[in-house]
């Protein structure tokens, strides 16, 4: 009941804000910035002053600008390049919607000293803040074949590890933390309040404005219990209308189609926001090496073949649609949503590649809907934004037949000793089960600023989860016993954040407050036979905790910056962690305890550090994460069939990742990273007499640890066609060998993942009218054997083409 009750005073302050907020007009600029030779001007500073504020931005790869939310009245507008001479102009902002586009007069290359860059992009303020933060724009990248996990990939300090192809399973590593550790937001909304269907490749690179990877010590913004670091998807604001459509195809029976747009009516700020989604893949692939095996006939020895996955296809399709008000007196976001989605996959492997289905798959459907609210000065200073949203997912697992399969793709035997149900399944017992889950999530911030160098923020996350399960296959007797699983966690936050000397020294600390209550009941078998004991096993926990943090930044120049933080961070078990998911062969852990880590920062910044027409950039971060019941998903049963989240006790972990950037005259782009990092299993066992014993410090199993990626790019414009683009591009990625399971591998037969490497390669041109683009990717060119997640293997060589048009 006291549930509800927050949410009804919630509903009502959403509802109220109107009554109390400042009554004011405000418009939207845009506009294109050009060179009197008919170039564009990528990179421009555009600043606009006057009644008492200052906005600014930076011209995108079109040339375009945008600033919104500018109260009625005359200012001055400022653009600066070093690609031609300054120029100011006035204009006056009295609608909704002001175009203003300028011509700039070519130079030569300006000197430093001949042009006083006075603007920052959002990306450089946010790296200013102090925490440990590479900041991706995508504009760029929209245009390839590429998906946004294969972006983060090539980011500093981060690893994607997949389990397959399209719709596999995605894990990520960010300086040695990894799974729920590493949370996932979208616009700084905790991905779960989306859907469980909404994941980040479903997103397409064209919807986002920026991603924001924060390593270990993470803001009080992003209100959620990221003990390892944060993904935060910022998607593109504009209030322009619009409408972008793109297909792409390509290797291993790979479709996706995706459309977005918006459109805003000017004179009530009534908005329409959609996008919609279609993903298919038969993810028929080769595969090879030591897992890869079948017998002739039966007692004779393996033969190891090259193989093609053959029960892997994976099909998604959804939409998401808003409507409400942006930019309006009352409010600046207003909107409702709707999302509903479709997936149904099927399941080739277990944990490992060890055992091959040939029947087993599962469906899922997510309904979604949101309400998102945001409101800046609805008191004086006082911003308000909040995110609700309830959730219900329908999934179904379906394995009823007892046949396994060979690498081959022919049946191969039947489970068929004393100890195996009567009539089984390929993952062991016959199953049909239908999970109901159900969520309501809740993120609200509260900001007021002192000033423009001083705020302090307040901010609650709430998520509330309940599963309800059948599986029509289980006895009378099983049904019986009615399972229960409710799950409940409230993340609250608090930070001050100050600007001192000019904005030279910028400090932040936070402090959050966790609290957990889960219940389940859950039955449970005392072994995989017919006549095993059946038990109800009932869990009820309840936890309570407290971490703060801090991060701090000096600018010693406006090209050197140094920073650090440090936080007592603690990560809560997720409801899928305790409770299980069958359709991903993931048991339950209803024992499973908090994470807790003590993690530091410390690094330096040197950026756009310029010499006629080159401009370089470096960042290096060291890190220590002191890491106690670390949470992993181990494979388990006799031929690792299944995951499990188990606690590993004390992992220290200490390492650097460096980023180098540079570009020639805007055309020739070169950015490389590494990351390098030691994490130590440092747990104490003891003998018979209670005497502790030495540990042994092993290598955290399953985690790369030493990773490089080298990114190449070249844009030529007016190439074939006058006012075109044609870009060229390149990525290596080199993965050092790793354990698997400390010293062995299990049944894989082999002590270490191997060395990898990855060599990508693709072109994009986009016609003159910028509305029509054309991009062929080449990935995995060598045809290398990739290896993720426990030795499961990747796609080989691939060739994929995208086509994207820009209605409006």
């Amino acid at each position: 009941m006291l549930f509800y009750n927050k949410l009804f005073i919630i509903f009502s302050v959403i509802f109220c804000l109107p009554l109390f907020s400042q009554n004011n007009s405000s418009g939207f600029l845009k506009g294109e910035v050009i060179l009197n030779t008919s170039e564009i001007v990528i990179g421009a500073h555009v600043i606009l002053t006057g009644n008492s504020i200052i906005k600014e931005t930076v011209t995108d790869i079109d040339g375009h600008y945008e600033i919104n939310k500018i109260p009625y009245g005359v200012y001055e507008l400022k653009i600066q390049s070093l690609d031609a001479k300054p120029k100011s102009i006035q204009i006056t902002i009295d609608k909704g919607i002001e175009e203003v586009n300028i011509t700039l007069e070519a130079t030569e290359i300006q000197q430093l000293n001949e042009v006083e860059l006075q603007s920052k992009s959002y990306k450089r303020k946010i790296e200013e803040k102090g925490f440990a933060v590479n900041i991706i724009e995508t504009e760029k990248a929209a245009l390839q074949s590429i998906q946004v996990n294969e972006l983060l990939d090539q980011s500093a300090g981060i690893r994607v590890r997949q389990s397959g192809g399209l719709g596999s399973r995605t894990n990520y590593i960010l300086n040695g933390m990894s799974g729920n550790s590493v949370k996932i937001f979208i616009d700084g909304v905790p991905i779960r309040n989306f859907g469980p269907s909404f994941s980040l490749n479903s997103i397409p690179p064209s919807m986002i404005k920026r991603i924001e990877v924060y390593k270990g010590v993470v803001p009080a913004h992003l209100s959620d219990d990221a003990m390892g670091g944060a993904i935060n998807i910022v998607l593109n604001t504009s209030l322009k209308n619009n409408l972008t459509v793109s297909t792409s195809a390509g290797s291993f029976g790979t479709y996706r189609i995706d459309a977005n747009g918006a459109h805003r009516n000017n004179k009530n700020g009534l908005t329409v926001k959609g996008a919609a989604f279609l993903n298919y893949a038969d993810n028929d692939y080769k595969v090879w090496g030591d897992q890869v095996a079948v017998q002739l006939s039966p007692g004779t020895p393996d033969v190891y073949i090259e193989a093609k996955r053959f029960h892997d296809r994976y099909r998604s399709q959804g939409a998401k649609a808003e409507f409400g008000y942006t930019d309006v007196k009352w409010a600046d976001k207003f909107m409702f949503g709707t999302l509903l989605s479709h997936m149904d996959k099927q399941v080739q492997t277990g944990a490992t590649m060890e055992v091959v289905y040939g029947n087993r798959h599962y469906t899922q459907n997510t309904n979604m809907l949101s309400l998102d609210y945001a409101k800046k000065n609805v008191f004086e200073n006082f911003d308000v934004s909040t995110f609700i949203s309830y959730s219900k997912l329908n999934r179904k697992t379906i394995d009823t037949i007892a046949t396994q399969y060979s690498w081959l793709g022919h049946p191969t035997y039947y489970f068929g000793n004393p100890d195996s149900w009567a009539s089984g399944a390929e993952a062991g017992r016959p199953t049909l089960q239908k999970d109901i889950d159900k969520a309501i999530n809740t993120r609200t911030n509260f900001t007021y600023n002192f000033s423009n160098q001083n705020k302090i923020q307040l901010n609650h996350l709430l998520n509330r989860f309940t599963r309800n399960s059948d599986d029509p296959r289980l006895s009378i007797a099983e049904n019986s016993l009615k399972e229960q699983r409710e799950y409940m966690k409230n993340v609250l936050s608090f930070s001050v954040e100050n600007n001192f000397f000019e904005d030279k020294l910028k400090t932040n600390v936070f402090t959050k407050y966790y609290l957990m209550d889960r219940t389940s009941k859950i039955r449970t078998r005392t072994g995989n036979q017919s006549n095993s004991t059946l038990l109800l096993k009932e869990n009820n926990t309840k936890t309570d905790d407290f971490g703060f943090g801090g991060a701090i930044s000096y600018l010693i120049s406006n090209n050197l910056m140094v920073f650090g933080s440090a936080e007592k961070a603690v990560r809560l078990p997720e409801a899928e962690e305790v409770f299980g998911n069958v359709a991903e062969n993931i048991n339950a852990a209803a024992e499973l305890q908090s994470e807790k880590s003590n993690n530091y920062n410390l690094g330096f910044s040197i950026t756009n550090v310029q010499f006629k027409n080159h401009t370089f950039g470096f960042t290096i971060n060291s890190f220590i994460r002191d890491t106690q019941d670390l949470i992993m998903q181990l494979p388990v049963g006799n031929f690792e069939e299944f995951f499990l989240n188990r606690n590993v006790g004390k992992i220290y972990t200490k390492g650097f990742d460096v980023e180098m950037n540079y570009d020639f005259n805007k055309m020739i782009y070169f950015n490389a990273s590494t990351s390098i990092f030691d994490a130590r299993d440092y747990n104490v066992t003891f003998n018979n007499n209670g005497v502790p014993i030495t540990p042994s410090y092993e290598r955290l199993s399953n985690t790369p640890y030493f990773t490089m990626n080298y990114n190449l790019r070249f844009d030529k414009m007016n190439l074939i066609q006058d006012k075109s683009r044609f870009s060229f591009f390149t990525n290596l990625l080199y993965v050092h060998e790793f354990f698997r399971h400390g010293n062995t591998l299990g049944g894989a037969g082999k002590t270490i993942i191997p060395t990898q490497y990855v060599f990508d390669m693709g072109v994009a041109y986009t016609f003159p009218n910028k509305k029509l683009t054309f991009s062929l990717d080449a990935k995995n060119i060598l045809n290398k054997q990739l290896f993720d997640n426990y030795a499961l293997q990747k796609p080989g060589r691939g060739f994929y083409g995208k086509l994207t048009y820009s209605i409006l």
